[in-house]
């Protein structure tokens, strides 16, 4: 009997889903993009989760599955361990706020005759931030497996991050910040996220005096690779920003290697160079992944197996 996992990747406006087999791979024809109605009412949210999860287990065609667990990617402020919702504020998931998304799915889910039977005994609901997940699962598939210690960040709309000590994460340590968070540390007149972030290109842009009016980060992209001397300036900057960003988090953390994921990397040719020069002398590794989606997966069928470890070691204890 094969057991599956069913994973989310939810953002304010898209859910990305698979369903990974034991090995934590991609069941093939399982990865789908869904509409994340973050601005419905929580009766809809719920609703919409339990359907895509009762999609996504129509979709494994091994007769005799179980399904030992589901797993979700989700933006914070976020209590993990307990599944609580506290976004607020930010026009998307307003009315899931303090709502135990854990016992509503898992009780929706257990009222669900086809998707019930399906459950394995240890079945669990399980949470965690997208940029752990996806450090986890570039550690179990990806590039931060060859290292003992990896310091991985994804930039897109704000900077995530995880520090990995041996595959394991790192959240309340002396050398590394509190939950392992960069994006509010400080940093120059501000805080990080205001920089490393597509808000923090779009600065950059400003500064640089374009003339194009409504210049996004996409067009910059297009024009650099294109060869305009001022876009190729703007992100070259970027680079040495975030190389900047990192430097004292690579001193206390010592990493062996910085793993780079994020919508950002679409366009890593453009700074990755400069990353890389700004950092040779503090002996690091810099690798760039463009797979964040797989690798965020992967990080979910990794903490289900953690969280299905520490839950047999209770009860033998």
């Amino acid at each position: 009997m094969n057991s599956y996992a069913i994973v989310f990747d939810v953002g304010g406006l898209y859910i990305k889903t698979a369903v990974l087999n034991g090995g934590g791979q991609v069941v093939p024809d399982t990865y789908m993009i869904y509409p994340s109605k973050s601005k419905a009412s929580m009766l809809e949210i719920l609703t919409h989760i339990v359907d895509l999860a009762r999609r996504q287990a129509s979709r494994i065609i091994d007769k005799e599955y179980r399904i030992e667990g589901i797993g979700f990617a989700f933006p914070g402020p976020f209590d993990y361990d307990n599944g609580i919702s506290y976004i607020q504020g930010v026009d998307k998931f307003e009315s899931i706020y303090g709502v135990n998304l854990r016992r509503e799915l898992m009780a929706r889910l257990e009222r669900d005759p086809i998707f019930a039977r399906r459950m394995t005994e240890d079945f669990q609901i399980v949470f965690e931030n997208d940029a752990n997940l996806f450090a986890l699962g570039e550690y179990a598939i990806g590039k931060a497996g060859k290292y003992d210690k990896s310091l991985c960040v994804t930039i897109g709309t704000g900077a995530g991050s995880a520090f990995l000590d041996n595959g394991e994460l790192v959240k309340s340590r002396g050398d590394v910040p509190e939950n392992g968070w960069i994006y509010n540390r400080p940093f120059r007149a501000s805080i990080v996220d205001d920089y490393i972030s597509k808000r923090g290109i779009v600065r950059l842009i400003k500064e640089a005096g374009f003339e194009i009016a409504e210049l996004d980060v996409k067009l910059a992209a297009e024009l650099a690779k294109a060869g305009d001397e001022q876009a190729i300036g703007v992100f070259r900057r970027f680079g040495e920003s975030v190389a900047e960003m990192l430097v004292p988090f690579i001193q206390d953390f010592r990493p062996d290697a910085v793993v780079i994921g994020g919508q950002i990397v679409k366009s890593q040719e453009l700074f990755i160079d400069s990353i890389q020069e700004a950092l040779q002398p503090y002996n690091v590794v810099l690798e760039v992944t463009d797979e964040t989606s797989v690798s965020t997966f992967a990080g979910v069928s990794r903490l289900l197996e953690q969280k299905k470890y520490a839950k047999s070691q209770a009860r033998e204890a």
